[in-house]
């Protein structure tokens, strides 16, 4: 066996890191060295155990000298894994102290949760309280007509809950009456209201604001209309003092209101009249498909006669054929209040030609208020306006010279409309009986400075 004797079992125990040929290659170069040693001592000494001897005392024990060898090979993998070794029980600490801290707050955020629940319940509780104090059942009583009528059944009511300036609403509650007439909306909050009516009818009432006090039930009684607006006959009475012979002929008075669009002029015609039920006012929207709700009739000056004046489907006026026309000492109108209307001049030639109106795209006014004459051009018929279609106002001489002086506006001005707040007035029709309506005309051929006044009519 050559010499040293060195195994690889003189080796420590082999570690999984260790490279397979480490200890091998160890022993070689060991015992190469020992070796080429002791062969120069033995040139030096021959005797070979004198020169062993002294190839040890140079390099010490072999085994000692291939385990140390072997020390500095692995000391690096050593030390990491030592390092690794002892980063992961730091970790394993760490997360040891994480995980107590984290059940730590864990339990103090439990212990947190169920106070901050405890006092919500106690708040819960004490706002239901604070809430059923200020939640206010609010209850209508709708009855028919008067104090001890009937029930008024089907109508319907939205209470809009107000913000506290009164102006924006904030909420809505519908509600329809029931059998015995009552609005019962359920608890609301205190604060203001208002209610809107629907009868089954078409018919409206709006109430003001209403105030809900907290601590306290809200009840009103209304009086409701019983019925429908029903038909009721109505007498024209034409009182104008200067109507010149031969001018006009016929009136045609339009109660309804007009809503224009441009460019293309169309106009949307709608009607509403109100009717009192004791101190309230009940508002009737009129279906303009039926003729006889449309509110336009044509007055014959010459035989104190009147009809309701035939329209197209859209409202909009047609050429009319005298002959073809029905006739009557009075007409239908549906109970209400109606509003002055406007009222066209026409004469009888001009029948045939009533559809022209309807393309009158400026109605150049004379008006007249408090504060004196004024022009103003309007883009449709007004209530309380007299127009003359088809042939213009003009003037007394000596009135138009006076305006021209205070407004040059005036001066070669056309106008085929005359409106005076004089002349704004309300007509009913409430009566079973004939309702006399007097329509007062004053001075348009000419318009003097007393048109402006009822004088021009008496």
């Amino acid at each position: 066996m050559s010499w040293p004797e060195i195994r690889t079992d003189d080796f420590p125990p082999r570690r999984d890191d260790e490279p397979s040929s480490l200890r091998q290659e160890i022993i070689d170069e060991l015992s190469d060295h020992f070796a080429c040693a002791l062969n120069r001592e033995l040139l030096k000494n021959p005797d070979e155990q004198v020169a062993r001897q002294r190839v040890l005392n140079q390099f010490g024990d072999p085994i000692k000298v291939a385990r140390q060898l072997w020390l500095e090979a692995m000391k690096e993998k050593i030390m990491s894994q030592r390092i690794l070794t002892g980063l992961s029980a730091v970790m394993a600490v760490c997360c040891i102290a994480v995980v107590g801290i984290a059940w730590s707050m864990m339990q103090e955020s439990r212990a947190f949760n169920l106070q901050m629940l405890e006092q919500l319940k106690a708040e819960q509780a004490a706002q239901a309280k604070s809430s059923s104090q200020e939640m206010n059942p609010i209850t209508f009583e709708l009855i028919q007509e008067k104090e001890g009528g009937k029930p008024a059944v089907g109508f319907s009511g939205e209470l809009a809950k107000l913000d506290d300036n009164g102006g924006k609403e904030v909420f809505k509650v519908k509600v329809t009456s029931d059998a015995e007439g009552r609005l019962e909306f359920g608890k609301l909050p205190w604060g203001k209201y208002k209610l809107k009516l629907h009868s089954p009818w078409r018919e409206e009432f709006s109430t003001g604001i209403l105030t809900t006090i907290p601590g306290r039930k809200y009840e009103q009684t209304i009086y409701c209309p019983a019925e429908a607006p029903g038909k009721v006959p109505v007498q024209f009475q034409i009182n104008w003092s200067e109507k010149p012979a031969g001018e006009v002929d016929f009136l045609l008075c339009d109660f309804r209101h007009v809503r224009t669009s441009y460019p293309k002029l169309n106009r949307r015609f709608y009607l509403s009249t109100g009717r009192r039920v004791q101190h309230d006012t009940w508002t009737y929207q009129h279906n303009m498909n039926q003729e006889a709700e449309r509110g336009v009739y044509l007055i014959d000056l010459q035989n104190d006669r009147a009809t309701l004046c035939p329209l197209a489907k859209d409202g909009y006026f047609i050429d009319l054929e005298l002959e073809k026309l029905d006739w009557q000492p009075t007409v239908e109108a549906l109970q209400g209040d109606y509003f002055s209307p406007t009222v066209y001049l026409i004469r009888e030639d001009e029948l045939r030609a009533l559809s022209e109106l309807n393309s009158i795209d400026v109605f150049t006014t004379l008006t007249h208020n408090q504060e004196g004459f004024g022009v103003t051009a309007y883009g449709g018929p007004g209530q309380g306006m007299f127009v003359s279609p088809f042939e213009k106002l003009k003037l007394e001489t000596l009135f138009q010279k006076e305006l021209e002086i205070k407004n040059g506006n005036f001066r070669n001005q056309l106008f085929n409309a005359f409106s005076a707040s004089k002349y704004l007035v309300h007509y009913d029709a409430v009566d079973p009986g004939t309702n006399v309506w007097k329509i007062n005309i004053p001075a348009l051929f000419p318009v003097t400075r007393e048109s402006g006044s009822l004088s021009s009519v008496r």
